[in-house]
C-alpha cells in the first residue's frame, strides 16, 4: 500500500486481504497522511477487498477522530460487499455509512 496524490486528495488502494500486517501498514500510512502539511482528505479505495480483519477496521475507525480534528475527512470509496459486510457483522454499519462515498 502507498499514498497517492490524486487531484488534491490522498488515496490508498486497500489490498484484497487486509490482515493484521496490512492493518499496521494502514495505520502508518494514515499517520503519514495526517503529518502531511495539507488539507487533503484521505480516501481508502476498497474495490479489491475480499477480506478485512477486525484490527484493520479498528485502525480505520480510530483514524476518524484524528482526521476530524485536523478538519479533514477519512472516507471509503468503491467498497466491496465483503468490506461492507465485515463492518456490519461487527455492528458497525452506521459507522461504515458515515464515511462511505458512493463514487
Amino acid at each position: 500500500m502507498e499514498i497517492k496524490d490524486n487531484n488534491g486528495r490522498l488515496e490508498v488502494e486497500l489490498p484484497g486481504i487486509v490482515d493484521l500486517i496490512a492493518a499496521g501498514e494502514l495505520r502508518d500510512l494514515m499517520l503519514d497522511a495526517l503529518a502531511k502539511d495539507s488539507a487533503a482528505d484521505l480516501i481508502l479505495r476498497g474495490q479489491a477487498v475480499d477480506r478485512i480483519c477486525t484490527a484493520a477496521i479498528q485502525v480505520i475507525l480510530a483514524g476518524v477522530p484524528a482526521f476530524r480534528t485536523a478538519a479533514r475527512r477519512l472516507e471509503i470509496e468503491d467498497a466491496t460487499h465483503m468490506l461492507e459486510a465485515s463492518f456490519r457483522q461487527l455492528g458497525l454499519g452506521e459507522d461504515f455509512d458515515n464515511f462511505l462515498v458512493i463514487a
